[in-house]
């Protein structure tokens, strides 16, 4: 059993994530479905899914119920769990005033980048927007989602700009990013945002803690062609997490296979990547040439 208390980085989220993997190898361990632990709590079976992937808290009547499902009789191990539900239960950091201006699945996204050890990114059409200039944001958004306010932009604007400086504090995970030489050609505003963005790229590049790498057109096709996403990783016993966003929305992936899945495409990328060094070098050779 995780001691609730171990982790010094910490979230509800992560709570909620340890709490749902007990309870799911206590179902499995019992052999009952999730339609019939969906009974037993008079709920759906997407509900328990959700509770199992840590999407939901878990009231402590529910939580209960479960476990006298499973036949989990430990006092102990009860007292844990039930601790971990209330850790879970409790209200987020930061990103939760932001609540209205984001999916389910993003805000997640964000509570457990606040937490991550560790971030691999992948990003084929855009900049990242955790390295993103304020202008060049500003034209994103406004591209694929015209229809906000500017209300709404200046909304998304500063939490850009919060997870940028939460980049920056002491003890950041650590980022290694894959860039296609795509983001570096695609105009966004014009040269003089471009310019600014691509001197951002740069300094971040020096930072400690972030490793960047170039998928060169003269790659070719390549795997991360289908989309962006980025690999959280967490210390133990919390498992690893795949975030993956597109044009129908956001997915949030933790299964095994699809975990080591993604692993094995990032480290083909890096392989084939140009190094961090030649890497900024060609960035700078892109500013000077083009912009």
């Amino acid at each position: 059993m995780p001691n609730p208390g171990s982790e010094s980085r910490d979230s509800p989220s992560l709570h909620r994530r340890r709490l749902g993997a007990v309870l799911r190898s206590f179902r499995e361990r019992s052999l009952i479905s999730r339609e019939v632990a969906g009974q037993e709590l008079d709920c759906s079976e997407s509900k328990i899914s959700r509770i199992e992937n840590g999407d939901v808290r878990v009231h402590q009547r529910d939580l209960y119920a479960l476990l006298d499902l499973y036949n989990v009789t430990d006092n102990k191990v009860r007292t844990e769990l039930r601790e971990l539900a209330a850790q879970g239960g409790k209200r987020g950091g930061w990103w939760t005033k932001y609540n209205n201006e984001v999916t389910g699945s993003f805000r997640r996204f964000m509570e457990l980048e606040t937490v991550a050890t560790a971030i691999r990114r992948v990003s084929v059409t855009a900049i990242p927007g955790i390295l993103q200039t304020q202008d060049y944001a500003r034209r994103v958004i406004s591209a694929t989602a015209p229809h906000y306010t500017d209300e709404a932009i200046a909304r998304q604007l500063a939490l850009r700009a919060e997870r940028q400086r939460r980049l920056f504090e002491p003890s950041p995970p650590d980022n290694w990013i894959i860039l296609d030489e795509a983001v570096l050609h695609r105009e966004v505003g014009g040269r003089r945002i471009m310019t600014a963005q691509l001197k951002r790229l740069l300094d971040a590049a020096e930072q400690p803690g972030i490793r960047m790498q170039l998928l060169p057109f003269s790659l070719g096709a390549h795997q991360a062609m289908p989309g962006s996403f980025a690999i959280m990783r967490f210390l133990p016993p919390d498992p690893d997490v795949v975030y993956s966003e597109g044009f129908t929305g956001e997915v949030m992936l933790d299964d095994p296979a699809e975990l080591r899945s993604c692993f094995l495409v990032f480290d083909r990328l890096v392989s084939e990547a140009l190094s961090p060094e030649r890497t900024k070098n060609y960035i700078a050779e892109v500013l000077r040439d083009h912009y």
